[in-house]
């Protein structure tokens, strides 16, 4: 009796693919089979109608599907009940895309033989194929009672159960892959299960189906057909879970079979970017212009490993490339303004900026991206002005709120500052650059409260261990209160961190004097002398560190 094939589980990662029913599934096509409640077995017309029914599965083999079908229905005429007939007819009418006729001959099969898995299932995937997927799940539920160990019917069934996608179906759908998977090893079951771990943030179950999903390709004889596109998503759902190397295989192959993908383009290069090896990001987007791939985000983030890597001489014409191909990107305007800016170039980027304000006049990031530039050009009356238009456009906007407690504070109105720092913080608690900006503002007071301002810093190293301005304004204040040793500990973190931080070894020097460690000292100032000469710029390199730490959230 034929079976209905089950499903691949993903064509794609996501959304499943419709349920395909064929005549000869995993168990083959089985001996036709008849029952007849009303007519003996040996009758004359049993024994015709199933004469009939062996004529039918011979032509239905032989792909001759017009005379299979006469030959099924001669036989029904004979015995109404013949299960055999009524499943061939089921699937010769699912091939010939009359889905109503299909579940008509499934559903009277089924009814026939309740307790033949073959006949539940194959009534199941048609109803699933039709969208009952509930009264689908009834049926696959049935047939695995007459026999549990059916990859057919365990993959249906789970791939319902990964539909309906809650914690408990999703539990359910990896136990049922993994039965099926038991049975008869395949690796799209394989890569089902894949999936389900990544649905349920279950990284290493993922990692370890993924070990089984390649073994079985590699393995596979004859291989499986390329599909480049499979590839990829599941590629990018492997990057988003921080799976690497997984992800790098996956989006390796799909580029291979489809090298002028822009998109699996992209993806490889943030695999790279995420292992921070911006050699490797680079070459997979320069090898895919070269081969003729030049779509906007290619360019876009080949400009973001070029900043990345120091050369902004390349990254401008790189993004300008990227706006030229996709001129209504909002975001690509944006980020060249803060390119511009970051690149010393703040005039010009208060030029393009006003230009794409004029294409995207509500945009609050274009406003603080204005703001930003005019800020970097000491013209704060410019710079407030456009930051409240972005916190007027976005009201949770935290980086805009806190360049203009930077305004106020530079204006000598650290209270208005603080404010402004605290609403930005509320907004997003989790940007540590706050916590220091408060407490920074805090310390130019005469009379502020310490324990307040070292709460705010302990948190701001506490939530980012790598940002320097805050260990070093701890440090600072330990000094105040001549916590002397307290002060070493930070100074010598920020020190390690940061060979080239001027303040940090002046300060540095002066703590080891009052702890009489006068050799240390020496050399700690020796350093400071020597790096005291590059302070400015190091003080512009403090500013952009805090944009993009700013800049984390909202962007």
């Amino acid at each position: 009796m034929p079976n209905a094939r089950r499903v691949k589980p993903w064509q794609t990662v996501l959304p499943l693919v419709a349920l395909a029913v064929s005549a000869a599934g995993a168990g083959g096509v089985c001996r036709a089979q008849t029952v007849n409640a009303s007519a003996g077995k040996d009758s004359p017309r049993a024994q015709q109608a199933e004469r009939l029914v062996a004529d039918g599965v011979a032509a239905f083999e032989r792909g001759e599907a017009d005379a299979a079908r006469a030959a099924f229905q001669k036989a029904l005429g004979l015995n109404p009940n013949s299960v055999a007939a009524h499943t061939y007819l089921g699937a010769l009418a699912d091939h010939a895309g009359d889905l109503a006729a299909a579940e008509r001959h499934f559903a009277q099969a089924a009814r026939l033989a309740p307790a033949e898995a073959r006949t539940r299932n194959n009534y199941g995937a048609i109803l699933l194929r039709r969208g009952r997927a509930r009264e689908a799940a009834r049926e696959f539920e049935a047939s695995l009672r007459a026999d549990a160990r059916q990859p057919n019917a365990l993959v249906n069934l789970a791939q319902i159960r990964f539909a309906a996608g809650t914690p408990e179906d999703l539990r359910a759908a990896s136990e049922l892959f993994a039965r099926a998977q038991a049975v008869a090893p395949d690796a799209e079951v394989a890569r089902a299960l894949v999936v389900v771990s990544l649905r349920r943030q279950d990284a290493a179950g993922a990692a370890r189906y993924y070990r089984d999903y390649a073994a079985l390709l590699a393995g596979a004889s004859p291989a499986p057909a390329p599909a480049a596109a499979p590839r990829a998503e599941l590629g990018a759902a492997l990057l988003e879970a921080g799976l690497l190397n997984e992800a790098e295989a996956e989006l390796t192959t799909a580029l291979k079979l489809e090298p002028s993908n822009a998109e699996t383009v992209v993806r490889l290069a943030r695999v790279h970017l995420a292992r921070k090896d911006l050699p490797a990001a680079g070459r997979t987007l320069e090898g895919a212009v070269a081969r003729g791939v030049e779509s906007a985000p290619v360019y876009a983030l080949l400009a973001e490993v070029y900043e990345q890597s120091g050369h902004i001489e390349n990254a401008i014409p790189a993004l300008r490339l990227a706006i030229q191909r996709d001129p209504q990107s909002e975001k690509y305007r944006f980020a060249y303004g803060l390119l511009l800016t970051n690149a010393y170039a703040p005039a010009a980027a208060v030029i393009r900026l006003e230009e794409a304000l004029k294409l995207f006049p509500d945009s609050p990031r274009l406003w603080f991206a204005l703001g930003l530039a005019y800020f970097k050009q000491d013209k704060d009356a410019e710079s407030a002005r456009a930051l409240s238009r972005a916190v007027e456009l976005d009201a949770k906007f935290a980086p805009a709120f806190a360049y203009l407690g930077l305004l106020k504070v530079k204006a000598g109105a650290n209270a208005e500052g603080v404010a402004l720092y605290e609403n930005a913080l509320r907004v997003s608690p989790e940007l540590a650059v706050l916590h220091y900006l408060i407490a920074d503002a805090l310390l130019k007071q005469m009379e502020a409260d310490a324990a307040r301002i070292e709460s705010h810093l302990r948190r701001a190293v506490e939530m980012d261990a790598t940002f320097a301005p805050a260990r070093l304004s701890l440090a600072k204040l330990y000094m105040r209160a001549e916590r002397w040793a307290e002060a070493v500990a930070e100074l010598e973190r920020v020190a390690a961190a940061d060979p080239g931080a001027a303040e940090a070894f002046y300060h540095l020097g002066r703590a080891y004097v009052r702890l009489k460690r006068t050799a240390d000292a020496q050399a700690a100032l020796a350093t400071y002398k020597r790096l005291s000469e590059t302070q400015k710029r190091r003080e512009d390199t403090e500013l952009r560190e805090i944009v993009k730490r700013l800049g984390g959230v909202r962007f």
